[in-house]
């Protein structure tokens, strides 16, 4: 009997298209194919096969456009596992799944199919700077079997542990994924791995020509490789005998996807691990709090070692009551590091000169009137949002009661500022978003060239420590951001002072200066004591619902018409509650309720698990509020609900 594949048209659309075809050749599950489209050319997946009795009614599939089979078996069943997860189309989840330079080749029909496909020039590797991580011997035993592990230590310790695991993985004739968060770590330690494995390495990143990205990831289809090392997306690479995934800075929110759907790189991986058996590994100083849940639950184990804690290089200044931005404690500092001939990082996460503008008289803050979020102000720009690019110079009355205008705080401009005052001889710069990539690369070589002396930055900069001539790392008022409405704020501050103390030795120095000393998470992040923050914090979430121990679900509904975002909030809220019964908040504004003219409104769901059912009732209610100008997006397992 003749046989019919279902083909799934690959487009980004509200809604899957899958039609029937028939086929003059053999097709295998996993093919991407062309077909004809009410009278266009397209290209699409086959996703199923059954047999028919007459294939006469059916259009027939023009051709194959790879000769292999695009999707593995097992990415297949992922992408599935996606959409039902992650509340998308398969279409969409396809589109994760298989990259975009891989699909996006130049197909003509005219008789005969023509495929033409890029062609590489010449690689030209980007470089970062690759110095400030070195390769330290780790002789802790690796344990003689485990399906999850975590590897509790410094990266140059870490990266010692990946290459005996990666070894030992490849002896048995598996192959591994190793997956890095930034790409400036990436480039940093790619010239180790390559050393060991060359052409048997396989590299993925987000800035490779497409020509480039679309050749490594047929080199990986075709079986022609040992190791993929990559960011985020690496962790779909098509490869068969899959033995290991390595995660390194677990903690990393880099690993979130902010674009449909939103995945979760790690999250993904437990998937994948289901799927093909495959062992998994995690490595972080500061892992997150799931996966030091798991640990306690003996689900993953653990590889660490413990040392005496060495605390008499790290200060925690009370800047409660005391005048000025700077303390006295970290000029001491700056100045001996500098006599020394040392480099200095100073960490302030907020960018800009003043960061409030607030009336003398009715307390009105200067706002954008795109976003309804506070302009920043710097010296030569004026007021600033850092969200739309709005821009008006500085406003010394309200413009609603007339009174003056007075500007409060400080960000990297002023803290600049205030150095170049009182450390006239030093030379200082600043690094934060307002530069572009091109900048900050340029200026990360300035720093490690050792033409800077003191580098004010937001936390991009927090790597900087690891230079071998950076003596001094300062961090100014990590409390601000205690502020923000996010169930895991406090873990995130916990991790970045943890991450500095705990290379404060030898002759590196830390100064955390905060108006909330006794904080828990300030407290235990300068106190390195890891294991008791995670004790308060695990209990403080349980008490509240909150992941770990939950899952959130954030639906966000967005639009240009407030009335109709609110209205429609409100309903889809109702009929969540009439369909699912389950514990929710809202709907109410997102704590950044209006950016460059939409409104935000967002509903959370807390759930034990998600399972089908769940999504499809989502997806189903999402679906019935597909209005024009109303936009409604579904984050599974958010890293922030601001």
């Amino acid at each position: 009997m003749p046989l019919i594949y279902d083909v799934l048209i690959d487009r980004n659309a509200p809604k899957d298209l899958i039609f029937s075809y028939s086929s003059d050749k053999t097709l295998n599950i996993g093919d991407y194919v062309a077909v004809s489209l009410r009278g266009h050319l397209a290209k699409g997946y086959v996703i199923d096969k059954r047999e028919v009795t007459s294939a006469q009614d059916y259009l027939r599939v023009l051709g194959k456009i790879f000769n292999t089979s695009l999707i593995l078996p097992y990415l297949l069943d992922l992408a599935y596992w996606i959409s039902d997860y992650y509340i998308c189309n398969l279409s969409q989840a396809l589109s994760t799944v298989i990259p975009s330079e891989v699909r996006e080749v130049k197909v003509t029909y005219d008789k005969d199919l023509k495929v033409k496909i890029p062609r590489p020039r010449k690689r030209n590797l980007e470089k970062g700077y690759v110095t400030y991580i070195e390769l330290s011997s780790c002789n802790i035993s690796l344990p003689d079997s485990f399906s999850r592990l975590l590897v509790k230590l410094p990266i140059e310790k870490r990266l010692d542990i990946y290459l005996k695991l990666i070894e030992r993985e490849i002896i048995k004739g598996k192959k591994v994924i190793l997956l890095f968060p930034e790409l400036d770590t990436l480039l940093a330690v790619e010239d180790l791995f390559r050393k060991v494995y060359n052409e048997g390495l396989a590299l993925i990143h987000s800035r490779q020509s497409p020509a480039v990205k679309n050749e490594e990831w047929w080199r990986i289809r075709n079986n022609n490789i040992k190791l993929v090392l990559g960011n985020r997306s690496a962790v779909f690479s098509p490869i068969e005998n899959l033995g290991l995934i390595i995660i390194d800075e677990e903690e990393n929110d880099s690993y979130k996807d902010e674009s449909r759907p939103l995945y979760d790189a790690r999250t993904v991986a437990y998937k994948i691990q289901e799927l093909v058996g495959c062992k998994l590994v995690f490595g972080s100083s500061a892992p997150t709090l799931e996966t030091y849940k798991g640990v306690l639950e003996s689900k993953i184990d653990i590889l660490t070692e413990e040392e005496i804690k060495d605390l008499t290089n790290i200060r925690l200044v009370n800047m409660k009551g005391k005048r000025g931005f700077i303390s006295r404690e970290l000029i001491h500092h700056c100045k001996v590091s500098l006599s020394r001939k040392k480099q200095i990082v100073i960490l302030i996460n907020r960018k800009g000169y003043f960061t409030l503008g607030i009336c003398n008289g009715c307390g009105n803050i200067i706002r954008c009137p795109n976003c309804n979020i506070a302009l920043v102000y710097y010296k030569d720009e004026g007021f600033v949002c850092h969200y739309c690019g709005y821009n008006v110079e500085k406003i010394e009355k309200c413009p609603q009661c007339g009174s003056k205008v007075s500007l409060f705080g400080y960000g990297t401009e002023r803290i600049l500022e205030i150095l170049k005052k009182i450390l006239p001889k030093a030379k200082i710069a600043k690094m934060d978003a307002d530069l572009s990539d091109k900048e900050i690369d340029k200026m990360w070589q300035e720093f490690t060239d050792g033409n800077i002396d003191i580098l004010v930055g937001t936390q991009i900069i927090a790597k900087g420590f690891r230079l071998p001539n950076v003596a001094l790392a300062g961090i100014l008022a990590p409390d601000l951001a205690l502020n923000l409405p996010d169930f895991k704020v406090s873990e995130k501050t916990f991790r970045l002072i943890y991450n500095l103390a705990e290379q404060a030795k030898g002759d590196k120095y830390l100064v955390v200066q905060s108006m909330l000393p006794n904080y828990y998470a300030i407290k235990y992040g300068n106190k390195l004591d890891y294991q008791s923050f995670y004790k308060y914090e695990l209990q403080l979430r349980r008490s509240l619902g909150y992941p770990p121990y939950n899952h959130i679900l954030r639906i966000i509904i967005s639009g240009k018409r407030e009335d109709d975002v609110k209205t429609i909030s409100i309903s889809l809220a109702s009929d969540i509650r009439r369909r699912l019964g389950i514990d929710f908040s809202g709907p109410a504004k997102c704590p950044l309720y209006k950016i460059k003219g939409v409104f935000h409104w967002h509903i959370l769901l807390k759930v034990k698990e998600i399972n089908k059912d769940l999504s499809k009732v989502v997806k189903e209610l999402v679906e019935a509020y597909n209005y024009k100008d109303i936009n409604i997006m579904v984050d599974v397992d958010p890293v922030s609900t601001v």
